[in-house]
């Protein structure tokens, strides 16, 4: 019995490792080396190989593969697979058994919630066809996942399980699920119609967009996906039978265009397929509809524009003094975050939630942005005295993303430009160069010839000539035509990249390179959870007297606002206050991987900064971003045994 036992979880795990290769070949969107899997999955490079044969034998024409490259996703055969399985899935109920633990899961908590009241442990077991020893695994893993929800858990008897607790928290269960299902098809329409077999998900659609449009009322492009996941989830709970509790007031929200909106929305709805309107969740759709609106629900001299012109005054202060940014010239920002805050005001008070599918996105691209926006969130707590979530906070990135922009955080490059032709193409080619690039380059002279004394005395970073030239000047130099055709730009492009590179490096050298020391390396670190982790090395930071004593505080508590884990396996743990005595960088690369949030990491870098010394956290981020675009190199780093190799490898 152990025996079979054993193979069950063996294959179950090979399932999962598969799967989870296919969303990383997904996601990169390019070529990646099976070296690179088998360090961010843990495995054998043999295990990968046999895994890759397994995947190409079942999904034929779907992965590429190269001796030099690696392994890539077919897009075009992706696309077609993605086709073929919506049409073949579409208006048909999905009667396929689980396979893998994760599927049993959510399979249990879907018939809870949609099929029935209690479960039958024996005909579950029947049903999926497995052991009672992987039930009760399963039964584990599905208390687990509901032990984030406040409010609802997975209740056992001798021959029973059911769900206990408030409808709106099942809804919650349920809507983070779809939405996990979903991922990497948000703003897909026709995958989340699949969802819900039972009804037209796009006739429901086709219904709100009508009552928005008589309304004359706009909704949030990017947020319309997650609100149709809603209207779905609510449907299929109303058609069963359950509805929503309310102790919340119902008569602000009845004067509001959103309420009205609403109900007509669910009285059509209702009467088309036959089940009976309820009242609670008219107020509950008109909340979030509250969440996903374009244009504010109150007068320019209304109480939320104060204190949004207030906190507005306080993110740029903040920002100003912690990361040495300033904000307060630029009109857009302004103008644009007084408009956000003025709706996240609204929204607090209402309640309402919004989701925000380019989050993983924002947090993986923008790194700095994405920090700020979390202290910003938490001035924002202190000020509502209500809790921000990850998804809002990941909208005050977006702002907080185009103004870091506009300011040309990233830096000018100094260009000379030889060309010895006549005055009128002279000046049609620096135009043309600075129109496409002017963001990034300002061009201090124009030569009609190359001098080497002349170029050393203006010091540039790049020479552009439109003749060939050679030359003995540590300075790198890209040729064009005179005219700056799109192959041209491309040559510009690359170098402007070689340049931020070398940037990146030195100030690496100069400024990070000083914060990794040998003490605070650890190797095969053996922790089982991402609280181990954080608490072993900030203990020896303190022990060292790197760190003061508040600091692991005050790192949990900002893990608690949202974790620093992403897609590739590593994490950035770090204070929300400066609460360093020496600058540091602790660094561990764990024996094992440890689930940090969504994603199961292995390389853990621990930032202490003084406040004195503020700039180097934007210097740090910069070089993680520059970092988190080479898969490869973050393989490698994963396998390093010690400071000297570490810094070997991203010199």
């Amino acid at each position: 019995m152990k025996k079979n036992e054993d193979a069950i979880l063996y294959n179950e795990t090979m399932q999962i490792r598969q799967k989870k290769i296919l969303e990383i070949l997904k996601e990169k969107k390019d070529w990646i080396t099976g070296k690179e899997l088998s360090t961010m999955l843990s495995v054998s490079d043999r295990t990968i190989r046999n895994d890759m044969e397994l995947l190409r034998k079942e999904c034929e024409g779907l992965i590429e593969s190269s001796v030099r490259y690696g392994y890539r996703i077919n897009r075009e055969a992706l696309e077609k697979r993605d086709a073929g399985r919506k049409d073949a899935a579409n208006r048909k109920i999905r009667e396929d058994i689980p396979q893998t633990s994760e599927e049993r899961c959510k399979y249990i908590i879907e018939k809870l919630l949609f099929s029935t009241r209690k479960l039958n442990l024996y005909d579950l077991q029947y049903a999926i066809y497995v052991s009672e020893f992987t039930i009760k695994n399963d039964m584990k893993k599905v208390a687990e996942m509901l032990g984030k929800y406040d409010g609802v858990e997975l209740v056992r008897t001798d021959r029973h399980i059911y769900l206990k607790g408030s409808e709106e928290c099942k809804r919650s269960v349920y809507k983070d699920l779809l939405a996990n299902e979903t991922r990497g098809n948000f703003i897909n329409i026709n995958k989340i119609d699949e969802l819900f077999p039972n009804f037209d998900l796009i006739k429901v659609k086709n219904t709100l967009e009508e009552i928005l449009a008589k309304h004359s009322y706009r909704v949030r492009e990017e947020t319309f996906p997650m609100l149709m996941i809603h209207v779905g989830v609510s449907i299929q709970r109303m058609m069963n039978y359950n509805y929503v509790e309310m102790n919340r007031s119902r008569s602000e929200i009845k004067s509001t265009p959103e309420y009205e909106i609403a109900l007509e929305f669910f009285t059509k709805v209702t009467a088309s397929l036959c089940f009976d309107l309820n009242e609670n969740e008219v107020v509950l759709f008109a909340n979030l509809l509250i969440g996903r609106q374009r244009s504010p629900l109150f007068d320019d001299k209304g109480e939320y524009l104060l204190q949004a012109e207030d906190l507005t005054l306080k993110i740029i202060n903040t920002v100003r003094l912690r990361y040495d940014i300033d904000f307060s010239g630029d009109m857009t920002f302004k103008d644009g975050i007084i408009l956000h805050l003025q709706n996240l005001l609204e929204r607090i008070r209402y309640r309402a939630v919004v989701s925000n599918v380019c989050l993983a996105e924002i947090k993986k691209t923008y790194p700095l942005v994405f920090e700020m926006s979390v202290f910003i969130g938490h001035i924002i707590e202190e000020y509502t005295g209500s809790t921000i979530s990850e998804d809002e906070i990941g909208f005050l990135a977006i702002h907080l993303g185009a103004a870091y922009d506009r300011l040309n955080i990233r830096y000018y490059y100094h260009v000379v430009l030889i060309q010895p032709n006549s005055n009128t193409l002279t000046g049609a080619c620096s135009d043309k160069i600075l129109e496409r690039f002017g963001e990034r380059l300002v061009i201090d002279a124009i030569l009609k010839y190359y001098e080497a004394s002349v170029i050393e005395s203006l010091h540039p970073d790049l020479l552009v000539s439109t003749i060939p030239i050679t030359h003995k000047l540590d300075i790198p130099i890209i040729f064009i035509t005179m005219f700056v055709n799109t192959s041209d730009e491309y040559k510009i492009f690359r170098a402007i990249t070689e340049l931020d590179r070398r940037h990146y490096k030195r100030e690496f050298d100069n400024f990070i390179k000083c914060l990794i020391l040998q003490e605070y390396y650890f190797f095969h670190l053996e922790c089982d959870t991402w609280e181990e982790v954080i608490s072993y090395m900030c203990d020896r930071m303190y022990e060292g007297g790197r760190v003061e004593k508040s600091f692991k505080e005050s790192t949990f508590a900002r893990e608690r606002m949202a974790y620093t884990s992403f897609s590739y396996g590593y994490a950035i743990p770090h204070a929300l206050n400066y609460s360093a005595i020496r600058s540091t960088m602790g660094i561990a690369v764990l024996k094992r991987p440890v689930q940090w949030g969504e994603y199961q990491v292995r390389l853990v870098l621990l930032l202490a900064i003084r406040d004195d010394e503020r700039e180097l956290l934007k210097i740090f981020f910069d070089w993680l971003g520059n970092l988190s675009d080479d898969t490869l190199l973050l393989s490698k780093i994963m396998k390093a045994e010690s400071v000297e190799e570490f810094i070997s490898l991203i010199e």
